[in-house]
């Protein structure tokens, strides 16, 4: 099994890196450097292309990779579409396969781009600017930090942390228009989210406050229900939600905190209106900005940036996971993602 690291290149990450995976041993067999590019912070894997956000020293924005080899996972770079400004953070490709679009941090920008017939981005078309902030002091200003299309292909749903909102989009004429926003608890700091399966709720990651949003998702619209801690009730220390992942099965909702160096463990409950954690465990690492889960759902494969490692689970019948021997270096480790 291959799987992709995207790293800062800040310190000694290089870009991007390659991973094999043995699923029968349960452990690494290697890991290599598969493309120097700056900053390739996030990824989006789609069959033979791999999509990768870049920074460059006066232009941002999207590098396309080709997979030479779907086997082995050795990338060739194809094209860079750059613009000036600031670096992307996160980043999809819709469902047909004609735009491309990408969520700034730094701005609160949302930026759309075009895809060709090759599979390859090339022209950055439209940007729309979130509005707003809130009590926190990392809320100056908007800092959107996820885009992803909704299940019903209508829309594209926007997280922003320092607002404290998701807003919709929508894709008309190459623009993009927006449809509607929802706010959130002030001050939680949303930063990444996953639909259930069925895609009538919506599970919101809190940077700020470390806690699960169950939202129900209709038309674009998301109406907050319930909302759950990933931390232990005793824990008063320093930590931040970084990513969720939804497990293959769709019955189990995982999160990773930094800070508290951890992976909080859900059940999905009440056809997806609610949660119960059933586990908070240890990544066995410094800062576990990602995660994900194998596409067969047997592995947890979490990265550290800063102690730079890849720690690789168990994922038990019960959706608990179990820390398996053997972990290889990544440096800078901020994205996990699989062929």
């Amino acid at each position: 099994m291959i799987g992709y690291v995207g790293t800062y290149t800040k310190e000694h990450g290089k870009g991007i890196y390659k991973f094999e995976l043995d699923a029968e041993a349960g452990k690494f067999i290697s890991i290599e450097e598969a493309a120097e590019t700056p900053n390739a912070t996030y990824l989006d894997i789609q069959n033979d292309r791999v999509y990768a956000v870049k920074k460059g020293k006066t232009k941002a924005g999207i590098a396309t990779f080709g997979v030479s080899n779907l086997e082995t996972g050795e990338l060739r770079f194809i094209e860079d579409c750059l613009e000036e400004g600031a670096s992307g953070c996160h980043l999809t490709l819709t469902s047909d396969q004609n735009h491309l679009v990408d969520a700034v941090y730094l701005s609160g920008e949302i930026r759309l781009y075009r895809v060709d017939e090759r599979g390859v981005v090339t022209e950055q078309l439209d940007v729309f600017q979130v509005e707003g902030d809130g009590p926190h002091e990392r809320q100056d200003n908007p800092h959107s930090h996820f885009v992803i299309e909704t299940p019903d292909l209508k829309y594209i749903a926007a997280v922003d942390l320092g607002a404290d909102k998701i807003v919709t989009l929508q894709i008309k004429d190459d623009k993009l228009e927006k449809v509607t926003e929802t706010k959130v608890a002030a001050g939680s700091g949303p930063r990444h989210l996953v639909f259930g399966d069925g895609g009538h709720y919506a599970y919101i990651f809190t940077e700020l406050s470390n806690e699960v949003i169950v939202a129900n998702y209709h038309d674009g619209e998301f109406f907050p229900v319930e909302t759950y801690s990933a931390l232990p009730q005793s824990f008063d220390g320093h930590s931040q939600g970084a990513a969720i992942r939804k497990h293959p099965n769709g019955k189990y909702i995982y999160v990773s905190n930094r800070g508290h160096n951890s992976i909080a463990v859900f059940e999905v409950e009440g056809e997806g209106k609610s949660l119960k954690r059933i586990q908070i465990e240890s990544t066995n690492g410094d800062w576990p900005r990602d995660f994900n889960i194998t596409p067969d759902g047997d592995y947890l494969v979490c990265a550290h940036e800063s102690s730079h490692n890849l720690v690789l689970f168990k994922i038990n019948e019960d959706g608990t996971i179990e820390r398996q021997e053997g972990e290889v270096e990544a440096p800078e480790g901020v994205f996990v993602g699989f062929l």
